[in-house]
């Protein structure tokens, strides 16, 4: 209950108003979208058009761990990029509440089944507000299962947290539009 109640206070902090994330930009308290070095997220990805920020790149390096975890299938990467003992994710509407839910019941069963995996992640959005941190990224993922290339594109949210280790993830959301998804499941994609 303690982990929910602290992902709910860390999303809602990131939401609030002056942040006005799904809005594209913001403004709070003298900040403007340009002393942030961000503007319309509608262009898409930052490396698309202009060099990252130092913040930027900070936080594109670890969702660069997180997606080389997931090329390499490897969990021991993966706990580079995330906070261990303290990390929930959401994906297309499934939830995985805990670090050992996700790694024993997701992550381990998706590295075991898919091969040649392929896993880019490109920050369309992220800043830092003193220990908490967020990304709006797109996400391509590839692989191989059950010898059918299959693919996914979309789009995800994350919380972060400065951690003794440095910068990790606390909390991942990620989505696909629902025709990949079924195109999924049907094996057609």
């Amino acid at each position: 209950m303690q982990h929910f109640i602290k992902t709910a206070l860390l999303a809602a902090m990131l939401v609030a108003p002056g942040l006005a994330v799904a809005a594209g930009g913001h403004t709070d308290a003298g900040h403007s979208e340009a002393s942030h070095g961000h503007s319309d997220m509608g262009q898409g990805p930052i490396r698309e058009y202009r060099e990252l920020t130092p913040q930027e790149a900070t936080i594109q390096a670890v969702l660069d761990t997180y997606g080389r975890a997931m090329e390499q299938r490897s969990v021991e990467i993966m706990e580079q990029a995330v906070i261990p003992g303290d990390f929930s994710t959401i994906e297309s509407g499934y939830p995985n509440w805990s670090w050992e839910d996700f790694r024993d019941n997701h992550l381990k069963i998706e590295m075991a089944a898919v091969s040649d995996v392929s896993y880019d992640i490109a920050l369309i959005l992220g800043e830092f507000q003193g220990s908490l941190g967020f990304a709006i990224f797109r996400y391509t993922a590839g692989g191989t299962v059950q010898g059918r290339k299959t693919g996914i594109t979309g789009l995800g949210t994350a919380i972060l947290e400065a951690t003794d280790a440095g910068w990790r993830i606390h909390h991942l959301h990620t989505s696909a539009p629902r025709n990949q998804l079924e195109a999924m499941e049907q094996g057609t994609h």
